[in-house]
C-alpha cells in the first residue's frame, strides 16, 4: 500500500515540478516535500556547474543525480548498505576498505563515518562519470580518507573500454573498444603499487567482471579478512556460473562463505566471506 501511495505522489509532483520555472525553484521545492513525507533534514540542490542535483541530509551530501526526487534518506540508505553490502561485516575504526566498483559513492560516506575518519579507503571505479560524481561527493563533504580512482580491476595490466549509459549500475567493461577506454590493472599489482599489506574489508560490484577480477587477485586474496562481491550472473544469458566459482575460489582461499537466500535476485547474487 505505502508503494501504491507513493507513486501516486510521484505522479502528482512530477506534474507539480513541470510547472515550476527554474531549476532551483524545482529543487527547492523538492527538498520541501522531501522534508514532509521523508527526513526533516532532507535537502534537494541544484548544481549549476554540471546541471545536476544533489539529494542532501542536513550538511551532508548523499548523492548527484540527473533527476531529482524526494523519497530519500539517509537512514534508508545506510540501513540499505548495512543489510547488502555490509550485512556479515561492518568496517570499524582505522579500517583499510579497498572498494572496487564504488559507483558514484553510494557507500563512501558511510565507510567514512564507520571508520572514523581514520581508516583508509580505496574507491576504485571504471566509469569515468561516476568515477567524477564519486570525486565531487568525497569533495563536497571533505572526505579526506578515500582514495579515488578512475581504474577497472581486471585479469591483467591492459587498456580496456566501458560502455556507459544513464544506469552506471550496469555499464560494462570490454576489450573490444567499444565506449570509452579505461586504464585496466590486476588487484595484485594494485595493491603492491600502493604498498598495501592489509585489507580489512573488500567490497566489489562490478557487473560482471567478476571471474576476470579473482584471475589477477591470487597474492591479494591472502592479505584480505572479509569480502562482500556481487555475482552478477543475472545480467547474461549463459551460464557462467559467477556465484557458484567465487565461491569456490573463496574457500580454496580458507574463506567461510556466507549467502542470502531472500527471493530478490540482486541481494541474492551477493556473496560473504570471511577469512579463518
Amino acid at each position: 500500500m505505502k508503494q501504491i501511495i507513493k507513486k501516486i505522489i510521484s505522479g502528482i509532483l512530477n506534474g507539480i515540478m513541470a510547472l515550476i520555472p527554474g531549476k532551483n525553484r524545482k529543487a527547492s521545492f523538492l527538498g520541501w516535500i522531501s522534508r514532509i513525507l521523508e527526513d526533516p533534514n532532507n535537502q534537494v540542490e541544484y548544481d549549476a556547474d554540471y546541471d545536476m542535483y544533489w539529494l542532501k541530509n542536513g550538511e551532508q551530501y548523499l548523492y548527484l543525480v540527473q533527476q531529482p526526487y524526494f523519497n530519500f534518506s539517509k537512514k534508508k540508505l545506510y540501513r540499505s548498505i548495512e543489510r547488502i553490502a555490509c550485512q556479515y561485516y561492518t568496517p570499524k575504526k582505522g579500517d583499510v576498505i579497498v572498494d572496487i566498483g564504488a559507483g558514484i559513492g553510494t557507500e563512501t560516506l558511510f565507510f567514512d563515518e564507520k571508520t572514523e575518519n581514520e581508516g583508509k579507503i580505496y574507491s576504485i571505479e571504471a566509469s569515468r562519470a561516476s568515477h567524477q560524481k564519486l570525486v565531487e561527493l568525497c569533495a563536497k563533504n571533505q572526505i579526506k580518507t578515500s582514495e579515488n580512482l578512475n581504474l577497472a580491476i581486471t585479469d591483467s595490466n591492459q587498456k580496456l573500454w566501458i560502455e556507459e549509459t544513464n544506469n552506471y549500475q550496469v555499464d560494462y567493461i570490454n576489450k573490444e573498444s567499444k565506449g570509452i577506454e579505461v586504464d585496466g590493472i590486476t588487484l595484485d599489482h594494485f595493491v603492491e603499487e600502493n604498498n598495501i599489506t592489509n585489507i580489512d574489508f573488500l567490497k566489489v560490484n562490478i557487473e560482471g567482471s567478476e571471474l576476470q577480477m579473482i584471475e589477477g587477485m591470487e597474492n591479494a586474496i591472502k592479505i584480505t579478512k572479509n569480502v562482500a562481491i556481487s555475482c552478477h550472473d543475472f545480467l547474461f544469458d549463459d551460464d557462467r556460473q559467477i556465484k557458484i566459482k567465487m565461491s569456490k575460489f573463496l574457500k580454496a582461499n580458507n574463506f567461510q562463505v556466507s549467502y542470502n537466500q531472500t527471493g530478490h535476485q540482486i541481494i541474492d547474487s551477493w556473496i560473504y566471506g570471511k577469512q579463518l
